[in-house]
């Protein structure tokens, strides 16, 4: 049954506990009731005032009707819909979705938008005689929020951006943890598998041997992602993930530390390709950051399979690109002539004879960044030239050779591009 489905839903993505403070502080800032539905229109939770006429109506079949029809009609329009409820009065609704389907509503209302006069109660009466509404209709009308439309229209988008901000959250969790889970299961039938392979080496031939890398499935790995082939990409990371975890024996800490090793090949890789090199650092220390992070085993390989996926996209952006504007590739070409000097967007702009702001617009259209970003990653990469061939240079030296007229900024530039400061990625090469 899809309400009995919707509410399981409900239930999974959103804290309901959580949810009923919000819906109490809510109430209490803006004087409204407030309800969260499923999608046939039954109440699942509620915070409602003294006297509330919804209590009173709960689970009305009209009341239902009115409450599906908003919560459809906000679904529709993608944000709150105000409309007028089956008493009357006026009630905001807006939709819940999960994975694209409509799953409930948050209502919140009833409120009036006139003065409660006697003509008003009048009508109230006709739109309830047959809801067995038996209350005293002055307290009642006197227990209703009277507000302005931009003030509901207000609250109701307040509530509409935290609970689908929770939603999308949750969400995202949820389709995260499934993914893990299938990752992992594959896993463990590779380790397993890998287990029974090395015991049966070991009954044949015992001896000590130093473990060896799985380099060659590192290789296969990063030729299968230059080609731009993501799944088959994930299914040699798993073998690998496999192969790495059993090389470091097993020790979480190990494996951590040669995943990093992993991302800069694939980084590097991707940069061989000719892909963006702002998109390619972004993606390199976003990976980086999330392995330093407090994860497990589970965790790491994820990062590591969602690091695959954006290698992966930034190669194919750069094997079917946009042809880039002969102004954009101009710029492009007087930006690697005399980045190491003090070169601004005005001196680009000038240089190929276009606005500041056209050329601005050119970077961000095509290449998806910053002209600030653009620079800075082409003195980095020959930061990093330089730093491989294993002079003695100095941080100044470096800073000034490649347009860092601050050894600090410099400093803080690599390292956010890349991850590590330039001493550190010196020592690599040593």
């Amino acid at each position: 049954m899809p309400g009995k489905t919707d509410r399981r839903y409900l239930r999974e993505i959103l804290d309901l506990e959580q949810l009923k403070k919000l819906f109490g502080y809510f109430s209490e800032i803006t004087g409204l009731d407030v309800a969260l539905f499923d999608s046939s229109g039954r109440e699942i939770l509620a915070y409602r005032k003294k006297n509330s006429v919804c209590q009173s109506a709960k689970n009305c079949s009209k009341c239902r009707e009115y409450i599906n029809a908003g919560s459809i009609s906000s679904s529709e329009l993608g944000e709150p819909y105000i409309c007028a409820c089956g008493c009357g009065l006026i009630m905001c609704f807006s939709p819940v979705v999960y994975r694209e389907q409509l799953i409930g509503s948050i209502a919140c209302g009833p409120a009036v938008l006139w003065e409660a006069d006697d003509v008003a109660k009048k009508e109230f009466l006709e739109k309830t005689s047959g809801m067995n509404i038996h209350v005293d209709i002055d307290r009642l009308f006197d227990s209703i929020t009277s507000c302005t439309c931009v003030n509901m229209t207000g609250a109701a988008q307040i509530l509409f951006i935290i609970v689908n901000s929770l939603t999308k959250e949750h969400s995202i969790y949820l389709e995260q943890r499934a993914e893990i889970t299938e990752q992992q299961a594959r896993i463990a039938e590779l380790i397993i598998d890998k287990k029974n392979t090395v015991n049966k080496t070991e009954k044949k031939k015992k001896k000590s041997a130093v473990p060896v890398y799985p380099a060659e499935r590192e290789k296969e790995l990063i030729a299968c992602m230059k080609n731009g082939n993501a799944q088959q990409s994930k299914k040699i990371l798993n073998i690998l993930l496999t192969e790495i975890f059993t090389f470091c024996d097993c020790d979480t800490e190990t494996f951590r530390i040669r995943l990093f090793e992993l991302i800069a090949f694939l980084s590097r890789a991707a940069a061989e390709t000719g892909a963006p090199l702002a998109e390619i650092n972004r993606t390199t220390v976003d990976s980086i950051n999330k392995l330093r992070g407090d994860c497990g085993f589970e965790q790491i390989c994820f990062f590591a399979s969602q690091a695959i996926d954006e290698f992966v996209r930034v190669i194919g952006s750069r094997r079917n690109p946009k042809n880039l504007s002969d102004n954009l590739s101009r710029a492009m070409n007087y930006i690697a002539d005399n980045f190491t000097g003090e070169l601004t967007l005005k001196d680009a702009a000038d240089a190929v004879f276009v606005s500041t702001f056209y050329l601005s617009h050119l970077f961000r259209k095509e290449l998806n960044t910053t002209f600030s970003d653009y620079l800075c990653g082409i003195r980095v990469e020959k930061a990093k030239e330089l730093l491989k061939k294993g002079k003695d240079f100095r941080i100044q030296e470096i800073a000034d050779k490649t347009g860092f007229t601050n050894p600090n900024y410099f400093t803080k530039a690599f390292k956010k591009i890349t991850g590590i400061a330039p001493k550190e990625y010196k020592n690599f090469f040593k």
